[in-house]
């Protein structure tokens, strides 16, 4: 474990102080007393008693665990061309960067479903000059810290930013992971967010919201944005409706699916390249397959009448009122 981690982190039941010893960490807190395992010089601060995760799932994991069949699917989806692409995510990642450099020599960063590299992340992760923290609730190639997003194992104001990038809509409740992004971030620190709107369903039984640009932007309310726009277009959810909406209609098995999906990767892929055309445009916001948000930490939320005024898409207002 980095020093920069150990340094940071906290009980994500009571918010004490760690301690390490015997190769695993406990509460400082009597009145707590937890203890939370070090796999793999990975912290899993799951705490049974909080969330819907188990600490007993991870002792038999390790950052190389698979069966023969993932390692083959893995690299299949390497190899193959992608149906959909990020085109606003290396963008602002830069600028990102370079507002938190703005505020701190060196930024204290944590990455929410940081397991593997999210989109447009290459350039930032071998930044120098920020202390990414990569979190997630699977331990993957880049985990550094097992942690649910709705309970952060970090003090109040303690961060000067958060990526979470295709996580929201995995959780039952996005808010409450808001909220707590909230509570992590200094005053004026910064968040970066992308949330799915036009895709089907690809996360199974852990897979709950989709939202449009304002759904996104509301729930932020007590941030200020910084600026906000699609991620990937109308043209990627296109290429996803076909696949997911028909094509994957027919698997009967994983296998299947996976057979499905690589010959969509195939066909498909080139549709993604129109979106450079369309990204930018009103109704591209009103069918994006995704949208991001990097906004502020500021404490005084938006009400939802400016909300309101905030639309930026094609479709005329007066069908509703």
């Amino acid at each position: 474990m980095r020093p920069e981690i150990k340094n940071l982190i906290v009980c994500p039941r009571c918010k004490a102080t760690l301690i390490e010893a015997n190769c695993a960490l406990a509460c400082a807190d009597t009145a707590c007393i937890s203890h939370y395992a070090i796999i793999d010089d990975i912290p899993i601060l799951i705490n049974d008693d909080i969330g819907t995760f188990k600490a007993a799932a991870y002792k038999s994991k390790t950052r190389g665990d698979s069966t023969w069949y993932s390692r083959f699917r893995r690299k299949i989806r390497a190899w193959s061309p992608k149906i959909s692409a990020n085109i606003a995510a290396k963008e602002n990642f830069s600028r990102f960067r370079d507002l938190l450099l703005q505020t701190s020599k060196r930024p204290d960063v944590l990455i929410i479903g940081g397991a593997e590299a999210g989109a447009g992340t290459n350039d930032l992760l071998r930044e120098t000059r920020l202390n990414l923290i990569e979190s997630d609730v699977v331990i993957g190639p880049r985990t550094e810290l097992v942690c649910d997003g709705r309970f952060l194992p970090f003090a109040s104001e303690s961060l000067d930013g958060v990526i979470v990038q295709a996580v929201l809509e995995y959780l039952l409740d996005p808010r409450e992971c808001v909220d707590e992004i909230y509570r992590v971030l200094k005053p004026g620190a910064i968040v970066y967010s992308e949330m799915p709107f036009m895709q089907g369903v690809h996360g199974g039984k852990h897979d709950f919201t989709r939202l449009t640009l304002l759904g996104h932007r509301r729930l932020y309310r007590s941030f200020s944005e910084i600026q906000s726009g699609a991620c990937a277009g109308p043209a990627t959810a296109l290429a996803w409706s076909i696949q997911y909406l028909f094509f994957l209609s027919f698997a009967t098995s994983g296998r299947i699916r996976d057979l499905i999906r690589f010959g969509a990767s195939i066909s498909l892929f080139w549709l993604k390249y129109l979106d450079r055309l369309l990204i930018k445009t009103p109704g591209a916001l009103d069918a994006a397959t995704g949208t991001y948000l990097m906004a502020r930490r500021s404490g005084q939320d938006l009400p939802d009448q400016e909300l309101l005024l905030q639309y930026r898409g094609a479709v005329p207002s007066g069908g509703i009122i």
